[in-house]
């Protein structure tokens, strides 16, 4: 947490404290996360808890000394700091990849950039791999030479598994499922489930797969559509639900599951994909949706060349959201132990040989 002075109100379900005596702010954050469980059960109301300002004023803590306090702020501070960098670095990968893609295979910022006699600002060995104008297609214009073709010819796509809720379980398969894809695309870790019953062989997934998101409630369409690439840290063997499209390259394809990803999850495929979705209070995509859609086919050396340079940003990402996880689950269970005064920071002698407990952890660049 990062405390700024900025001039601001707050609403009327929010507690503000104030004038701390004796205590460290950092430390009072970790301290109401550490009492929070405690206050909730302090709380009242038949349809939403309420916390009264007098119930958290009565409540009773104990607190080491100001020094030790600050100790621990530090400790659990520093680790938080470490988490929402991780999480800045991969919205910055992220974004890179995005705009790189967009630039190439959406605005053909290169072919334009030839047409009208300026610098691609690219190396020559990329450079050359544009074409040096423009002609008319069914999707308007787009670089010559570049088929018009559709998704279904170069990926298949295969619906998941209509679930029990009965074999869901905690020591079952990965069951990626609705949860798994985040708005706007990208995968959402903590939606994973697991899932010991029967299904068949088509509902497999492996690292590195395209899935989709085919549901969504109500119209919005910022759900439905977008797809995520399946991780390696659930293992090599997964399924998906019904509420999820796989799609794979097929071996004639050289368009690759990274290329994919970032075309489904642009603005203007997204708003083609997500055109087809249809329902009343649920919103369904039907199967045509991702295999109908048009796209220009660009040369298979040009899509090497983007997965280079995205599949390293992938990687990065991925490795930050494992370093960022194994850092969440120290920082939970340091918490507790600290502010209950169960760990003291007295007692505490750091290993001789790790003298930067958050160093980057794996090998990879921090």
């Amino acid at each position: 947490p990062k405390f700024m002075k900025i001039e601001a109100c707050i609403h009327d379900g929010w507690l503000l404290l104030r004038n701390f005596r004796g205590l460290d702010r950092l430390f009072a954050y970790y301290l109401l996360l550490y009492e929070r469980s405690a206050l909730v059960g302090k709380g009242t109301g038949s349809v939403f808890t309420n916390l009264k300002t007098e119930t958290l004023k009565q409540h009773v803590v104990t607190v080491p000394n100001l020094g030790e306090q600050r100790a621990i702020a530090h400790i659990l501070g520093t680790l938080d700091d470490k988490i929402e960098l991780n999480l800045r670095i991969n919205a910055t990968l992220e974004a890179m990849a995005r705009a790189l893609f967009k630039s190439w295979f959406v605005d053909f910022d290169p072919v334009r950039a030839k047409m009208e006699g300026r610098d691609t600002g690219l190396p020559k060995s990329v450079a050359d791999l544009f074409p040096g104008r423009l002609v008319e297609s069914e999707l308007g214009d787009v670089p010559e030479g570049w088929p018009v073709e559709s998704i279904a010819k170069h990926f298949e796509a295969e619906k998941g598994l209509s679930y029990k809720g009965s074999g869901l379980s905690g020591d079952g398969v990965p069951l990626h499922n609705l949860n798994s894809v985040l708005e706007g695309g990208g995968y959402k870790y903590e939606g994973i489930k697991f899932y010991s019953g029967e299904f068949k062989e088509r509902h497999r997934v492996r690292p590195g797969d395209l899935i989709v998101a085919n549901t969504e409630q109500g119209h919005d369409r910022l759900l439905i559509g977008y797809s995520a690439i399946v991780p390696t840290s659930f293992g090599n063997d997964g399924i998906v639900s019904h509420h999820i499209y796989r799609l794979r390259s097929r071996r004639v394809s050289w368009l690759s599951t990274l290329f994919l990803l970032f075309l489904l999850n642009s603005g203007r495929m997204h708003a083609v994909v997500s055109g087809y979705a249809n329902g009343t209070t649920v919103n369904m995509l039907p199967i045509d949706g991702v295999q109908r859609p048009l796209l220009a086919v660009p040369p298979k050396a040009l899509v090497e060349t983007f997965d280079i340079v995205a599949s390293r940003s992938e990687h990065r990402r991925e490795q930050a959201v494992l370093e960022s996880q194994i850092l969440i689950d120290l920082r939970d269970t340091l918490l507790p132990k600290l502010v209950s005064g169960q760990v003291r920071l007295s007692e505490f002698k750091p290993p001789p040989a790790c003298e930067d407990p958050l160093a980057p952890m794996g090998g990879h660049e921090a």
